[in-house]
């Protein structure tokens, strides 16, 4: 019997009904993770505009897609009703890929180590302040606070630096300034550590206060500048013996050590090699011997830094030629091989070895990385992509060591297809092996199959 209208009119809206509750059903999840934080998908340049605009900070969620503790606070922290709340009104969130796009850059300028690692900046993107680790929401969101405060703040690190300019000759803005640097867990200020110190006169060098300071600062102090002169006439004294004591004594024995690091890395935002001569010539005070192998490693580590390739190419061509050379790929493949064997059938002795192969792949892909950032000629192209293929060679079925050489044989070997095939590969064994790697060898593949541009990590 044929329904009447009325009758399939009502049967429409029950069926419309049911599509609507399992449209509800499926939307509402994604409706709850709608209320955590919004990411924006723009650039970095983009966000700071936003923020600027809109007078907020910028959030970056610097992360890896490997990164355990990273996809921790996504899922959790990050999609949470009150923190999202808290951002749309305070901030504008960002996550950075630091192993690719602008991600590698961004890790570099602003300073991010561990992962997760979050930095905050205002809209003239200078850093306000910075943490990281996965951590519970409330200690998370206390954190996100005082950086917002921070922001509002009107003696904020921006606005001292932007203030610093034009009253550097100040001391007691200096000394505030240089108080809320330290607070707000900021580096690279060696310069107005050093001009404080040439301009203060409320601090006696044998005193206590001095002495403080330069322990609340250890990790701006180098090598040849005030700081220095100071510590050379004091440390040791008797009226130093009473005050470097207890944790401030911790501080000045790892002194030394620190300052090498310290006025290395001043020495390359400097670009001063006058600095990489002092390091070499106090070395021995932090026990290190200063030989002309660690002077050539030294000025390797600086013209990397610099990024000037010439210089660098220059002096570790003939190493890294002579290195690869010296190895019998196929013997060292032969050896990892029985390795491999021995491992399966449960051997202990094999179990317990390291195949040097493993060890002389990883020291090929780190001379290939650091050369490739200045592959400019086709000898160039053509050396990075043999020296990576014998790293590849001598550990076959490897899931890292297949990626890399796909990532290199993409960008300059010409053969993309052939770096498709083996990046496809090596996702492959990192699905069968468990491995975290297998997120990021999966995010370049896409990247390779788009025909798009992919960064080394």
């Amino acid at each position: 019997m044929k329904k009447s209208a009325k009758r399939q009119a009502y049967d429409k809206y029950k069926k419309m009904k049911k599509l609507y509750s399992l449209i509800l059903l499926l939307v509402a999840p994604m409706l709850m993770m709608a209320q955590g934080i919004h990411f924006e998908h723009g650039t970095l340049a983009q966000a700071l505009a936003k923020a600027k605009a809109e007078n907020k900070l910028v959030f970056i969620d610097g992360y890896a897609v490997w990164c355990g503790p990273c996809k921790h606070m996504a899922a959790t922290v990050f999609t949470e009703k009150v923190v999202g709340e808290y951002f749309d009104e305070n901030l504008v969130a960002l996550k950075v890929d630091v192993e690719r796009g602008e991600g590698p850059e961004i890790k570099r300028k602003y300073g991010i180590s561990g992962l997760p690692g979050y930095v905050f900046l205002d809209g003239d993107g200078t850093v306000v302040y910075r943490f990281e680790a996965s951590m519970p929401t409330e200690k998370f969101m206390e954190k996100v606070k005082l950086a917002v405060s921070y922001g509002k703040d009107p003696q904020s690190v921006g606005r001292l630096a932007e203030r610093y300019t034009t009253e550097s000759n100040d001391e007691k803005f200096v000394r505030m300034y240089l108080d809320k640097l330290k607070e707000t867990n900021s580096t690279g200020y060696t310069n107005v550590v050093e001009h404080y110190l040439d301009i203060q006169t409320t601090m006696p060098e044998a005193s206590k206060e001095m002495v403080n300071f330069l322990a609340d600062h250890a990790e701006e102090l180098v090598f040849g500048g005030k700081a220095d002169a100071i510590i050379q006439r004091n440390n040791g004294s008797d009226a130093w013996k009473q005050w470097v004591r207890k944790d401030v004594r911790e501080v000045f024995q790892k002194l030394p050590r620190m300052m090498v690091e310290n006025t290395t890395d001043y020495a390359v935002l400097k670009r001063d090699t006058t600095m990489l001569e002092y390091v070499l010539s106090r070395a021995n005070e932090a026990g290190a011997v200063a030989d002309e192998a660690q002077r050539k490693r030294l000025y390797i580590f600086y013209y990397l830094e610099t990024g000037q390739g010439e210089k660098y190419k220059a002096m570790v061509h003939d190493d890294n030629e002579a290195y690869v050379q010296s190895l019998d790929v196929e013997e060292l493949r032969k050896v990892y091989e029985e390795n491999l064997r021995l491992r399966a059938e449960g051997d202990q002795h094999a179990l317990s070895l390291k195949p040097f192969a493993i060890r002389n792949s990883a020291q090929i892909y780190s001379m290939v990385y650091n050369y490739a950032k200045f592959v400019t000629t086709e000898q160039d192209t053509a050396d990075v992509v043999r020296w990576m293929k014998a790293a590849y060679d001598m550990i076959p079925g490897d899931a890292m060591v297949m990626s890399q050489y796909a990532n290199i044989l993409y960008k300059f070997g010409g053969n993309k297809a052939e770096a498709i095939k083996i990046k496809e590969e090596a996702y492959e064994v990192a699905l069968k092996e468990d491995l975290k790697r297998g997120v990021g060898m999966k995010a370049d593949l896409e990247l390779m199959k788009a025909g798009k541009e992919i960064t080394l990590s």
